[in-house]
């Protein structure tokens, strides 16, 4: 009686095992799926509610920036948080593109931090890589964000009185979307993965 209720008792647990390791794995799955659902999801907004976004939402997107890898992890970035009417004023005046969103994000890099290499350094791309953590992350929390690249930096650090050691590479003016905000035509076009993957 006792071997046979011991048997059984190895038994339930070898099958509860085995459901944990299947719950973990598709848990894993699970989250697999979701970020790719987040980054289909995510479009550039191009017509913004005029409805300010909270400071706790913000705080959480640019906790995402921060946890963002850089080279040798200078963590170089240097973020401006434009939402002021006058920031704003001078967002307008140095791109067309920031469709009237109430605030918007510059993202520069600090030449004191940023990490150096033979033809430059690695700002630019370090700057592109914390961008998209806090663009995927306002997308999460339901904010509409658009990447832009038209503006001259020197007008921007011109215009933000920025210190010399300071480099804007990106603006990213974000907020609401519109009610009648909706992607690009073009938005989920893609090439196919043969054409941009290959094995060697």
């Amino acid at each position: 009686m006792g071997k046979t209720l011991l048997s059984l008792l190895s038994a339930a647990m070898i099958i509860m095992t085995s459901g944990c390791c299947n719950t973990n794995s598709q848990n894993n799955v699970q989250m697999n799926a979701d970020f790719l659902e987040l980054a289909a999801g995510r479009y550039s907004v191009r017509h913004f509610s005029d409805k300010p976004v909270e400071q706790a939402v913000i705080d959480k997107i640019l906790e995402a920036g921060k946890l963002a890898p850089t080279a040798v992890n200078s963590q170089p970035q240097m973020i401006y948080l434009l939402q002021s009417k006058e920031a704003m004023e001078i967002a307008n005046r140095l791109s067309p593109c920031i469709y009237g969103a109430p605030q918007a994000f510059l993202m520069c890099y600090d030449d004191n931090r940023v990490c150096k290499r033979d033809d430059g350094n690695y700002g630019d791309i370090d700057c592109s890589i914390v961008l998209t953590h806090m663009m995927l992350e306002a997308y999460n929390l339901g904010i509409g964000t658009c990447l832009v690249g038209r503006f001259n930096p020197e007008e921007a650090v011109s215009e933000l009185g920025l210190p010399e050691n300071i480099h804007p590479i990106l603006l990213m003016p974000f907020g609401y979307a519109a009610d009648d905000a909706v992607p690009s035509p073009r938005h989920s076009e893609y090439r196919a993965m043969e054409e941009m993957f290959e094995v060697r």
